[in-house]
């Protein structure tokens, strides 16, 4: 009996630094990377570059609450960047041509939705995975936008319009204020309401959701629709803060945006996931970034950097999920 229960403790014993590691992962690595530049170079822990790697993710991090539901859902959305660029040139276009900036920024946000609601409704109706709808989509959004402009950016904004994507509030920027409301909102929708409680057993197991009366389908259009609206809001601001509305942004955005999702800890199989890992895994990779560019490392090396980063995520993701 006695070895049993010995024996008992030491499995309940691994099982719990396996659980601890599992979850404050990458709160350490964050805090070992923060030490690591913090020493490396002086220009880091100021409060310039700190402010200004706040507002570097705050864009992409806004798509990546959408990105989270869709990928907890079981699925991946590969059109989030191609939207970015097509939201930032149809405002541009709008307010270029005479339309006040809330009518423009409203028609945008529309017209970004419905990119999503298409996704939604191939992926949901015809039972396609969204890896092959949205790759689609991904390329007729970019060429829609690129034959909307001839492929040139589009300037002459209204003045008023800066203060969107580049006005402070004391010294945070207006984008990082915009961030931290969307979150606040993405984690109690996801954690305190029945249509996030549904999207999380989708995620888990679609059959077993079906069986206990949740509306698969409509859950999956009303996911995609949203984070189509987050990327058109993204593009939005991204224009704001250029003064121009450019179809080569958001290019490979969509890349940077699943990374951070699951190195902060999102199981790529659905059903599992946080949106305050989301966060810390943008906050992870815009601190390597800037780190990167401080300590004046190549732009090439960056990405070889960026790439092993990301594959270690996906190898300690896959393994979580055993």
């Amino acid at each position: 009996m006695l070895g049993t229960e010995e024996s008992q403790n030491r499995i309940g014993s691994k099982i719990r630094v396996k659980e601890f590691f599992s979850r404050y992962m990458l709160y350490c690595l964050f805090l070992l990377l923060v030490l690591i530049l913090s020493f490396s170079t002086d220009k880091f822990f100021t409060v310039t570059n700190i402010v200004s790697t706040l507002r570097q993710i705050s864009i992409q991090s806004i798509i990546a609450v959408g990105m989270t539901m869709v990928i907890v859902l079981g699925q991946i959305d590969l059109s989030v960047g191609a939207i970015v660029a097509f939201a930032s040139v149809v405002n541009a276009l709008l307010m270029r041509g005479g339309m006040p900036i809330f009518p423009a920024i409203i028609i945008t946000l529309i017209l970004s939705s419905i990119w999503g609601l298409i996704n939604g409704i191939v992926t949901a109706k015809l039972n396609i995975h969204a890896f092959l709808v949205t790759l689609a989509m991904m390329t007729v959004v970019r060429g829609v936008t690129y034959t909307l402009t001839g492929g040139y950016p589009v300037g002459d904004l209204p003045k008023q319009f800066y203060t969107l994507g580049a006005g402070h509030v004391g010294i945070i920027p207006l984008p990082v204020i915009y961030m931290i409301a969307i979150y606040i909102v993405g984690v109690f929708v996801l954690d305190r309401t029945p249509f996030g409680r549904s999207i999380y057993a989708i995620g888990g197991n679609a059959e077993a959701a079906r069986l206990s009366g949740i509306k698969i389908e409509k859950i999956k259009i009303i996911v995609f629709t949203i984070t189509s609206l987050l990327s058109g809001l993204a593009g939005i601001v991204l224009s704001s803060r250029l003064m121009a509305g450019s179809p080569e942004t958001g290019v490979g955005w969509e890349l940077d945006i699943v990374a951070a999702v699951i190195i902060g800890g999102t199981s790529m199989f659905g059903g599992e996931g946080k949106l305050t890992g989301t966060l810390m895994g943008m906050l992870f990779i815009g601190v390597l970034t800037n780190g990167m560019i401080l300590l004046g490392v190549t732009p090439y090396m960056q990405q070889v950097i960026r790439g092993l980063v990301i594959l270690i995520a996906v190898i300690m993701n896959s393994f979580q999920k055993e």
